[in-house]
């Protein structure tokens, strides 16, 4: 059936198919009340790596590093009135449902061989003991507890007037993401129900990141979107100047988006920061496909055609070239799965579902207002002419050049694909979730004032198996591995590394005290024992967090210079192959594994990188096939993708020129682009193929039928572009900056497109690279030649 046929169709059933819609709706209606807001971070990136199991498994033995870090700003650790406030914090947020311990200056633990026995001993008693001595014996007593690794360094800053507070959570994979706002609420309440300030809190860690982008995920769906909406119609009322066009665009674009988010809800009813940007897009989409849809149904009415005729005209032209635009918009968003994570095949998924409902909808639901509404008066008349006046000086133009002095077109053409070449040249992907928020955001100003004061928060860790168990107390394995923790440690991008190495190195110290022939470590497998099961007596915390219960598995957790998630996965590998020359020969019966939930990411990473590559390759190579079915000539579709690749390469390229690091969501960016980029280039290309047929084959045909495909494809090509880069504009006032981009890259990577459009392929097709053959002009209607004037 074809288009003509099923607008036909729709027509004369128009009450049936009104009711089905209506249905649909309702059905849609009752699945959004499934819907929650966040999603685990398993789904979200890790859900199919193997590594994303192990590392299940290792935080069931040795603790989660998913933590939320809080410090108290000008909490004067030398007062005993401070002291007291933090003990009461600390005690309100252990007694907190998802904290399986908590790590700060109440619980900082240095060990010290006094009275004949070891002893660890807090912080907390150390200073107000130290206090009864006065303010300068208090500051000696924090300056050891901050040299001292076992003590927790990050726990105050240098001056003392700023403390940290870590809070581990108790591992759970199933965690729903939108728990972890309201994990952070609750431990900051905690701080301000002990008398501190919210001022004086600052938060930082993976959590607190992630609570914060959960957050903006919101503020995209209750926000963002209802300003996209409110925009799309002050847009389309400017292009039109009449409701109806608004109320039709609108009316059908929020039956697409309902029926796209019921569709995703049911695949999965928990939406995630990337599934918040759906609802956008699609609304948007929608109006592109609606507004050329509205502008050829009232340039058929121009043309002098009854309204049935126009109805049914317009969709022939328009709606098959939507059908194939939208077939295009579908293999780039569909492209995503690639990726190989739950999140992003989800939203490729539904985003290509989301273009195919919209079109169906506009297909069918526009003919049928069109046929309930009156004819609506002349194209040119009113303050619409105005619009179609500036148009048409616009299209003059760009026709004039591109027909006129194509060659230069083209040159120019060749000079941006030069710089593109160097920009492309000077990418580097890596992602710091910090980065993605606003600079006003909280906790955007919450990460600069821990760099301001304490070290890094960011943590790789690094586990070391043995074959056998107690195979760590192997003096000679002992101290190959505090020689590889040396090396770990005298690395650039590492900050500081602590082991069981230490704590063994810690004992032994306090034990020989004085005797340098001691050594930095036991030489017997007895001693290293007893060492481990003395700081257990003298009530010594932290010890799974070390080494695990059969003293197989150690733990090095090694706090990272860098922030960005690729470089902690880079540095995790570069570590990991530093072993092998440090452990010596008892590397062949040690495994070294890194492990966290940065290197996790970071690793995931290089697979979304491998991933999109492989979606772009499938993506260019399924549009240039269908290019090739829909224009009816394998050399016009090939060449039609010169024009659809511009605005990705110039997108790579200013990414490249103007960034230091490009974080990895903009990749799901030129997926987008791509899917939706093409669209232009088919409605010019299908207008001017139908065109090409009534004219003559030589140079002043070609002319006379770009022409007509810029006067009819051109003018919609430009509204559409307007409406779309106008549609995504407003998510550039939000303070996440995966959404951002969209508000701000891809309205420029749209204007890209459309100058190809209007200037590329006219040029290539004035110099004849996209010369029809003669079967497929023949095939163009016949009956629509009369309207070649």
């Amino acid at each position: 059936m074809n288009m003509s046929s099923y607008v036909r169709l729709v027509l004369r059933h128009r009450v049936a198919v009104l009711t089905l819609v209506a249905v649909v709706s309702a059905f849609a209606v009752v699945a959004l009340g499934r819907a929650t807001i966040g999603t685990s971070l398993g789904k979200l990136f890790l859900g199919e790596t193997p590594a994303y199991a192990t590392y299940l498994e290792r935080i069931a033995r040795f603790g989660s590093d998913e933590a939320v870090i809080v410090a108290v700003e000008d909490a004067d650790l030398l007062a005993e009135a401070t002291l007291d406030r933090l003990e009461d914090a600390v005690l309100r947020v252990e007694a907190l449902a998802d904290v399986d311990a908590v790590v700060s200056p109440h619980s900082a633990q240095r060990l010290r061989f006094t009275g004949g026995g070891l002893r660890a001993t807090r912080l907390d008693d150390a200073l107000r003991d130290a206090l009864d001595d006065g303010p300068d014996a208090a500051r000696q007593t924090l300056a050891a507890y901050r040299a001292d690794p076992l003590a927790a360094a990050l726990l105050a800053s240098e001056d003392g007037r700023h403390a940290i507070v870590v809070v581990e959570l108790v591992p759970d994979p199933d965690r729903p993401a939108e728990r972890g706002p309201a994990i952070v609420a609750d431990v900051l309440s905690a701080f301000t129900d002990a008398g501190f300030a919210a001022h004086q809190l600052h938060r930082a860690g993976f959590l607190a990141v992630m609570s914060e982008v959960m957050a903006q995920t919101e503020v995209s769906l209750t926000r963002v979107f209802p300003w996209c909406a409110a925009v799309l119609l002050v847009i389309v009322w400017l292009l039109f100047r009449r409701l109806w066009p608004v109320a039709i665009a609108m009316g059908v674009a929020l039956v697409a988006v309902l029926w796209t988010m019921a569709f995703a809800i049911l695949l999965d009813p928990q939406v995630s920061v990337m599934m918040a940007m759906v609802p956008a897009v699609v609304l948007i989409v929608a109006f592109s496909d609606i507004i050329h849809l509205v502008s050829a149904y009232l340039l058929e009415l121009a043309a002098g055609h009854p309204k049935d005729d126009a109805i049914v005209l317009s969709a022939a032209d328009v709606g098959t070239a939507c059908v194939w635009t939208s077939a295009t918009t579908f293999v780039g968003f569909v492209g995503m799965s690639f990726v190989p994570t739950p999140a992003f095949r989800l939203l490729g998924l539904t985003l290509g579902v989301g273009v195919a409902i919209a079109l169906l909808l506009a297909v069918t639901l526009v003919p049928i207002a069109f046929s309930l509404m009156r004819a609506p008066k002349p194209w040119r008349a009113g303050a619409t002419s105005d619009v179609q006046d500036g148009l048409d000086r616009l299209l003059a133009r760009a026709a004039r050049l591109a027909t006129g002095r194509p060659r230069l077109v083209v040159a120019a053409t060749a000079a941006v694909l030069a710089v593109t070449a160097f920009g492309l040249t000077r990418l580097h992907v890596e992602t710091e979730f910090t980065q993605r928020l606003g600079e006003g955001n909280q906790v955007r100003r919450d990460a600069d004032f821990f760099a301001a004061h304490f070290p890094r928060t960011h943590q790789l860790d690094l586990f070391v198996e043995t074959a056998a168990p107690e195979g760590l107390f192997d003096p000679a394995l002992l101290a190959r591995l505090a020689a590889f923790q040396d090396a770990v440690a005298a690395r650039p991008d590492v900050d500081a590394v602590t082991s069981v190495v230490d704590l063994v190195a810690r004992v032994h110290h306090e034990i020989h005290e004085g005797d340098p022939a001691a050594g930095r470590l036991p030489d017997s497998r007895e001693a290293i024992a007893q060492y481990v099961l003395l700081f257990e007596m003298a009530g010594g915390k932290g010890l799974t967090r070390l080494i695990d219960f059969d003293r197989r598995v150690a733990r090095l957790s090694i706090r990272l210079a860098d922030e960005g998630v690729r470089a902690a996965a880079v540095t995790g590998d570069a570590i990991a192959t530093l072993s092998a020359s440090h452990l010596g020969e008892a590397a062949a019966a040690v495994s070294v594994e890194p492990s966290g939930i940065l290197y996790l990411i970071g690793s995931w990473l290089d697979e979304v990188l491998a991933g999109q590559q492989r979606g772009l390759g499938f993506t260019f190579a399924v549009i240039a096939l269908m290019m090739v079915v829909a224009l009816r000539s394998l050399r016009v579709g090939l060449w039609s993708m010169l024009p659809n690749a511009l605005p990705v390469l110039v997108l790579g390229a200013w990414l490249g020129l103007t960034r230091d690091r490009v974080d990895s969501d903009h990749l799901a960016l030129a997926m987008l682009a791509i899917g939706i980029g093409v669209d232009d280039t088919i409605h010019f290309l299908v207008r001017y193929r139908l065109e090409a047929a009534r004219c003559a084959p030589d140079a002043a045909g070609r002319a006379e039928a770009l022409r007509r495909a810029y006067d009819f494809a051109g003018r919609a090509i430009v509204m559409t572009t307007v409406v779309l880069g106008a549609g995504f504009a407003p998510m550039a006032l939000s303070d996440y900056g995966s959404t951002q981009m969209f508000g701000t890259l891809l309205p420029m990577t749209l204007v890209v497109a459309l100058l190809a459009d209007l200037l590329l392929v006219p040029a290539m097709a004035q110099l004849g690279w996209l010369r029809f053959p003669a079967s497929a002009q023949d095939r163009a209607p016949a009956d629509r030649a009369s309207r070649a004037a």
